[in-house]
């Protein structure tokens, strides 16, 4: 005879709940997840994206290592940038050139490639991401922005270099090629080079985001595009003062003449760059992205 009350069987659960254990260890993976550092080196679950597809209003984060050194409570980095990117190095490493996250991706969310301007040269310079998969790292923003001052000024550059400017940048042009400690010397070779254009604004400040800046600058807000600070290394002259106008006062007095663009080479990691004014607005913003896009 089967007993009156016979043993229950384990509790079911609802359609579609998930066990317990199953439950926690999801809560457990996407709080592993949210708290992973956005910018730690190597391949994770973060995509690279085109600049290009990035929805507007989507905000895209500097990694803390490029941040402006009034942001932080001391600067992650040092570099003089007459000098090339391997002479950056970190305050706490004793003047070590820098090494540790220099593979960290440079934006959250990771980019294909990245502009830089700044108020301190007429340019911009586009750096590549040399692995695709990663995008564009903090060390490659180094490398780049190195690679492209240190490219020489085009003929035709110097030729239409503004007569305002012309006593700034031949007085930077002197002192860089002089015995100072604080500049490369006799090793910048006799040709003119875009951190001639520096003046004594050559320590690296960091990168931000300015799209104020950026829309004055280039005559619209363009993605992927940060400013450049450049702060001063050495206290200016009274005739450095004199003699410096701003870059983009400069291209202003030429009644909106240009520079030629020109590119850094055919390195894996390019630098390109298309010459902007203040003045250069809507009539010249379509010769400008098609330089962008086709050099």
């Amino acid at each position: 005879m089967a007993p009156a009350n016979p043993p229950r069987g384990p509790p079911t659960l609802p359609l579609g709940a998930p066990p317990a254990d199953t439950a926690r260890a999801n809560i457990g993976r996407a709080s592993s997840l949210d708290h992973m550092d956005p910018f730690a080196e190597g391949l994770h679950y973060v995509p690279v994206l085109e600049p290009s597809l990035v929805g507007v209003g989507t905000i895209i984060r500097i990694n803390p290592l490029l941040a402006p050194p009034e942001d932080l409570l001391e600067p992650q980095l040092r570099w003089n940038m007459l000098f090339h990117a391997s002479n950056c190095y970190r305050p706490t490493t004793s003047r070590r050139s820098w090494i540790k996250r220099r593979k960290a991706p440079a934006t959250y969310p990771r980019l294909t490639y990245v502009r830089i301007i700044s108020h301190s040269f007429p340019w911009i310079i586009q750096i590549d991401a040399q692995d695709l998969t990663t995008g564009v790292t903090c060390g490659e923003i180094l490398d780049g922005i190195s690679e492209y001052l240190y490219s020489d000024v085009t003929k035709e550059e110097s030729e239409n270099l503004p007569e305002i400017l012309k006593p700034h940048i031949f007085s930077s042009y002197e002192h860089n090629r002089s015995t100072d400690p604080n500049v490369p010397g006799g090793g910048l070779g006799v040709a003119l080079k875009r951190l001639d254009w520096l003046g004594h604004n050559t320590m690296f400040g960091g990168l931000v985001v300015n799209d104020k800046f950026i829309k004055e600058h280039c005559g619209d807000i363009l993605p992927a595009t940060f400013e450049l600070k450049c702060q001063p290394n050495r206290s200016p002259t009274a005739q450095d003062l004199h003699e410096q106008p701003s870059p983009q006062k400069a291209m202003r007095s030429t009644n909106g003449s240009q520079l030629t663009p020109s590119g850094s080479g055919n390195s894996k990691r390019t630098a390109r760059t298309a010459t902007t004014s203040r003045i250069w607005i809507s009539q010249r913003i379509a010769v400008y992205a098609k330089l962008l896009i086709g050099i």
